[in-house]
């Protein structure tokens, strides 16, 4: 499978707005414990719980570079959560329509895209994700599959993927900016969980952080080293635009603009994971002609508008065709295509709470 798929499917779920129930909000985490069973969103004929979330959340924390990322969501990570395992089930269901679904996408293809580099890779077979967590990727990249068969069938978005020059010119004329391949690296890390570490190595993560940098400065590998000492731990990253890069620490872009090729960063500790990064190599960036900017620009362009494509085909064609709770959940996806939406189910709902207070 192309990144690109996952690239376009991440865009979704990353401008998926959490909408809370109207009927029940869940408690603080402060407040007490959750209560695993409370629903927080239904799609189909399934639901979507509190323990969904938390394993989903765990998963994601396992594969986040943020040390300080807590071990329990806040009530609006809980809603932002539980709507990106409802937006996977739904393409899912939407391209088990395919008559052929059954044929083509079997365990094998599911387990191999969830042990793609750019989804899970050795995260997949690590010893200490718990079987919730991997039948959560294996989710993820069932989506995944889902989400290509059914826009590699869709015109509009094979229109999108390939972009006039004339517009990648006039693109290249208007963002001055544009003209330029930014500093880009390469980084390996490795992220030991705080909260599997004791049962997976029998010792604090924090102390064999310090052994594994010691290894592999022995070594010369921090791959190598991770794979005596912490089998799976390790894996391989790629930053395109260090100077403008907003998901990381930091610690760790400093790191990828000032380190040398082989360097070690120190420890990055948090409170629930400890990592360590190795630059692997940095390319300075540089002025570019339209000609070398080009193939970049057509990527941007082909981006953009398949993303677009993908939202719109999200919710003309999938939101149809199934059945979700709260009713309010995609309200801001279909906003954005359909503006006065939101107002007018309002509209429609207070004169339906009227006309029953008026019998």
């Amino acid at each position: 499978m192309s990144g690109e798929w996952f690239v376009v499917a991440s865009c979704l779920i990353g401008l998926a707005a959490a909408a809370a129930p109207q009927d029940a909000a869940p408690p603080k985490a402060a407040d007490k414990p959750l209560d695993e069973n409370f629903v927080l969103a239904a799609v189909n004929s399934e639901v979507v719980t509190h323990r969904d979330v938390l394993v989903q959340w765990r998963l994601d924390g396992r594969r986040e570079a943020n040390p300080a990322r807590p071990l329990v969501p806040n009530v609006i990570d809980l809603k932002e959560t539980a709507k990106s395992i409802v937006i996977d089930r739904l393409w899912i269901a939407h391209a088990k329509l395919h008559p052929m679904y059954a044929e083509v996408v079997t365990q094998r293809e599911i387990d191999d895209e969830s042990k793609s580099t750019s989804l899970f890779g050795a995260l997949f077979e690590d010893p200490s994700v718990s079987d919730d967590e991997r039948q959560c990727m294996r989710r993820a990249g069932e989506a995944r599959i889902a989400l290509s068969i059914a826009l590699s069938n869709d015109p509009q978005f094979q229109r999108c993927s390939k972009p006039r020059p004339a517009d990648i010119r006039k693109f290249y004329d208007a963002y001055p900016e544009r003209r330029r391949i930014p500093t880009s690296a390469q980084l390996g890390r490795v992220l030991l969980s705080r909260e599997s570490s004791k049962d997976l190595f029998g010792e604090e993560a924090d102390t064999l952080v310090q052994k594994l940098r010691q290894r592999a400065i022995e070594l010369g590998s921090l791959d190598e080293a991770s794979k005596a000492l912490a089998p799976g731990s390790y894996q391989p990253m790629r930053i395109d635009d260090v100077d403008h890069e907003t998901s990381l620490r930091d610690d760790v872009l400093e790191f990828a603009k000032t380190a040398q090729p082989g360097e070690l960063s120190t420890p990055i500790v948090g409170t629930s994971s400890v990592m360590l990064y190795t630059l692997l190599v940095r390319t300075d960036g540089r002025e570019v002609s339209f000609e070398e900017a080009a193939p970049q620009i057509e990527r941007q362009i082909r981006d953009f508008r398949q993303k677009v494509r993908l939202e719109q085909y999200f919710i003309d064609r999938i939101l149809p065709e199934a059945y979700f709770k709260p009713d309010d959940l995609f309200d801001d996806e279909i906003s954005r295509f359909y503006p006065g939406y939101k107002r007018a189910r309002e509209r429609a709902q207070a004169a339906a709470g009227a006309g029953v207070g008026g019998k």
